[in-house]
């Protein structure tokens, strides 16, 4: 165990949150002045607990049943066996994910291994206010939208897929979003006395990175270090993405996920993207999740549920695009199992919104198609069976399929893109539309936007807000989609797979400050909102990694 347990200082420790474990092993915690030899202890403590130490100790048996081995070469013999198999990987692999996700929680103040309650969701009074008046307000907005429609919440469905004839409208948009988060403010702070609130919209007042720590950060994104989506596109340089899929393809055989990680902060080629992508989310479909998605597939077919029209008009929206039409039918399909996948609340690396309905599921014994709107569905009986709509738990909003759109470029059927993108909404997405104060959620990321911009060109960052084009109300809609049908969509992937590497969203607020001092010039010459919205609305040959690299590494800044 301590010959895997990488050796690190405890400051390589990364923001966000792994894979979601199960309940148990995501509160792991080293204690306050624990040693390198303490946590080989609390992570032994946690993986002789864990599923895949008793799915490797059942392999290591039967291998050992089979091979007929002496009982004196036992040690060795197993020794061997994780060396030389992929056995040994999947147990580096989880020790690794345990190491990181001891390492984003506060340690303990005693020696205890086991913490007694779990951490705090929100440590800002005012921030979680605002979270359950927000939730109270799309439980609301649901329930009024499911009543137009004038039909059962859930019924069993007689035919094909069918919409409901009624023009859907959105639960929240990203404008939405923004104006509520804008209307935090904390009465603890001078300024809510003073009414000196300085040039930014968001009032509270988070330590957010700045220029020198994200340069140290991601010191590999320097122009020194050859880049996939910089040098692989320079005339004469294949040799440089040819060498890139050689490496890549090697350590996706070996599934190490540390290396795996390393290799993609420089970026992926585009034909190892599934191969890379699914080692490091854990998101390769195994026989089980094949078999789920049968089951979701199957529910689909059987079961008309009243939020299945408000996931295919957001599709219907997102394959407008030139881009995305051609998957309109393998999107519009992922969407729907995402729908009805009730792990993906559980999976979320942070609690999603309450806001949903729970209404009676329907009979086929008894030729029920429940009876119940929105209107009747609170009151129904405690002991009924019942279903959350969505199912999912997750309230679906204005291009919310946008964001998954890119995945399809990435995989061909329709199974490996639901689990990718299932994957990436749970570890990170989902943090781009939820209220908190934490570090990569939607409000911490547009915080350090503009604390980066304000920073970075303060001359730039004043005019726009004189003229009344305040460059967040700009650029939240980029960040809100991870830039998805903001960028070309290998730009995006690129960017993403830097947000995988890296295990953080922090890029997408340099982005954007990056892509607003790339055109700084031209906002200084506007003399009107309209104008400045003019000069961002065309945004097809912005190249991300270059604009970064720029941002973070050109001469003269500090």
């Amino acid at each position: 165990l301590v010959e895997l347990l990488p050796q690190r200082d405890g400051r390589g420790g990364q923001d966000m949150h792994e894979w979601r474990l199960e309940e148990l092993f995501s509160e792991i915690q080293y204690s306050e002045n624990g040693d390198f030899d303490e946590r080989c202890r609390t992570v032994e403590k946690y993986l002789q607990m864990d599923s895949t130490h008793y799915q490797i100790k059942r392999a290591v048996k039967e291998n050992l049943m089979s091979a007929n081995c002496e009982p004196g070469n036992v040690h060795e013999y197993v020794r061997k066996l994780l060396a030389e198999t992929e056995l040994g990987v999947v147990l580096r692999n989880r020790i690794y994910e345990l190491d990181e996700d001891a390492k984003k929680r506060p340690r303990l103040p005693s020696k205890e291994l086991m913490p007694r309650f779990k951490p705090i969701r929100e440590q800002l009074d005012v921030v979680d206010m605002a979270r359950i008046q927000w939730d109270s307000r799309l439980k609301t907005e649901l329930r009024s939208l499911l009543n137009k429609l004038s039909r059962p919440a859930v019924r069993l469905r007689g035919g094909k897929l069918n919409d409901d004839g009624f023009t859907v409208r959105f639960i929240f948009t990203s404008e939405d979003l923004l104006e509520v988060i804008l209307a935090i403010k904390n009465p603890n702070f001078s300024g809510t006395f003073t009414k000196h609130v300085g040039w930014n919209l968001l009032q509270l007042q988070l330590q957010t990175p700045t220029v020198e720590e994200l340069r140290s950060k991601y010191r590999e994104l320097s122009p020194d270090i050859r880049q996939m989506g910089v040098d692989d596109t320079i005339y004469g340089s294949e040799w440089f993405g040819a060498e890139r899929e050689r490496t890549g393809a090697s350590l996706a055989n070996a599934g190490y996920i540390p290396h795996l990680k390393n290799f993609a902060k420089t970026g992926v080629p585009n034909s190892l993207r599934p191969a890379l992508w699914g080692r490091i989310l854990g998101c390769n479909p195994t026989p089980k999740d094949l078999h789920r998605y049968k089951l979701l597939r199957q529910n689909l077919a059987s079961l008309d549920v009243a939020s299945d029209s408000l996931f295919r008009f957001d599709v219907q929206e997102t394959t407008d695009n030139d881009e995305f039409f051609v998957f309109s039918d393998p999107l519009n399909e992922a969407m729907l199992i995402f729908s009805r996948d009730n792990q993906v609340r559980s999976l979320c690396s942070l609690e999603p919104t309450t806001a949903v309905l729970e209404v009676k599921a329907p009979s086929p014994l008894d030729g029920s198609s429940s009876a119940e709107t929105a209107e009747t569905a609170e009151t129904t009986a405690p002991d009924a069976k019942k279903i959350a709509i969505p199912p999912c738990g997750i309230i679906p909003f204005y291009q919310l399929s946008l964001i998954a759109a890119p995945i399809c470029f990435i995989h061909a059927d329709v199974e490996h893109i639901y689990y990718m993108w299932r994957a990436m909404y749970c570890r990170y997405f989902c943090r781009l539309h939820i209220i908190s104060s934490q570090k990569d959620t939607i409000y911490y990321l547009a915080k350090t936007f503009e604390d980066l911009l304000s920073t970075a060109h303060p001359k730039v960052y004043y005019h726009a807000v004189s003229i009344g084009a305040h460059p967040l109300r700009t650029v939240f809609p980029w960040i809100f989609t991870a830039f998805a049908g903001v960028l070309p969509v290998f730009q995006v992937l690129q960017v993403w797979d830097r947000i995988i590497a890296y295990n953080t969203l922090e890029l997408l607020p340099t982005l954007a400050a990056a892509i607003y001092l790339f055109r700084a010039d031209r906002v200084l010459e506007a003399k009107s909102a309209n104008e400045v919205h003019s000069i961002f609305k065309e945004t097809v040959h912005i190249q991300a990694i270059p604009l970064l690299q720029h941002f973070l590494f050109a001469k003269g800044k500090t």
